[in-house]
């Protein structure tokens, strides 16, 4: 039996809360019909969240999946007591849509996720997107639920004024998604988020601080309303339409006593 209001008890933010019920919701539907079921995706943050919740549950079942190893955004399978995991992959909730760009033009992971959400896909329906590029063709490959995949093929065409082919195959046949990664070495006056932003996405500090008002920064996948905040090694800054920045590495100090960072950004 799930203890669901004492589960919720321990959670203070209502929007973890909403998130943590519906999560519940899904668990109960599984051992209610003993058969599959799954959220919708979840960031890291949210799966952090989810899996404190889930772990209250004695003897519950349960598979993070993203469509192949390494994903950042994926969702969590309720299995039933006579499954084991490995069948997950005769019951994957998930597609592989490619998304190839006939007209070269340079679209941007902004572009692609904008058009999937113009034809009115929320964003918890999508998964883990990566650009690629190669001299014969622009593309993307984007993980989604199934029982929106076909809608996708049939209704986008284009991506601004670019034209685009859409096809859709099972995730266990995609290789690991290697996101493009760019190392910075750099060095900073503090270790405030502003700061090593600053470095990481190569923009101003008051740009960053722009951002930050306007609540498209965020720490460790929650969003930061202080450009003060101190940051840390193993930290993850992100900025909605501009990518992630990761703190791999904090040094010592400089001569003009900067600090030095070394920072990966994900594009």
């Amino acid at each position: 039996m799930i203890k669901k209001e004492l589960i919720l008890k321990s959670i203070s933010k209502l929007e973890d809360k909403l998130l943590v019920s519906k999560v519940l919701d899904k668990v109960a539907k599984s051992e209610a019909a003993n058969s599959y079921a799954h959220s919708d995706f979840l960031d890291p943050y949210q799966r952090s969240l989810v899996h404190g919740a889930l772990e209250h549950i004695k003897g519950l079942r349960y598979t993070f999946w993203g469509g192949y190893d390494g994903a950042e955004r994926a969702i969590v399978v309720f299995h039933p007591d006579f499954a084991y995991e490995d069948e997950m992959h005769d019951q994957n909730p998930l597609r592989l849509l490619t998304i190839a760009d006939k007209s070269r033009e340079e679209l941007s992971h902004r572009d692609y996720l904008g058009a999937l959400m113009s034809l009115g896909i929320k964003r918890e329906k999508i998964g883990d997107i990566v650009v690629r590029k190669d001299e014969r063709e622009n593309s993307c490959s984007v993980i989604v639920l199934s029982d929106i995949a076909d809608y996708i093929c049939y209704n986008l065409s284009r991506i601004g004024r670019a034209r685009v082919s859409v096809s859709v195959e099972d995730t266990v046949n995609m290789e690991d998604a290697q996101k493009r990664v760019k190392e910075i070495n750099a060095t900073v006056a503090s270790l405030r988020l502003d700061c090593v932003a600053s470095a990481g996405f190569g923009i101003s500090r008051s740009k960053i601080c722009d951002y930050i008002r306007a609540e498209r920064v965020n720490l460790n996948w929650e969003m930061s309303s202080s450009p003060t905040k101190q940051v840390k090694q193993g930290d993850i800054i992100s900025i909605r339409g501009q990518g992630r920045v990761a703190v791999e590495d904090i040094g010592g100090n400089t001569r003009k006593d900067r600090i030095r960072v070394f920072l990966k950004k994900f594009v």
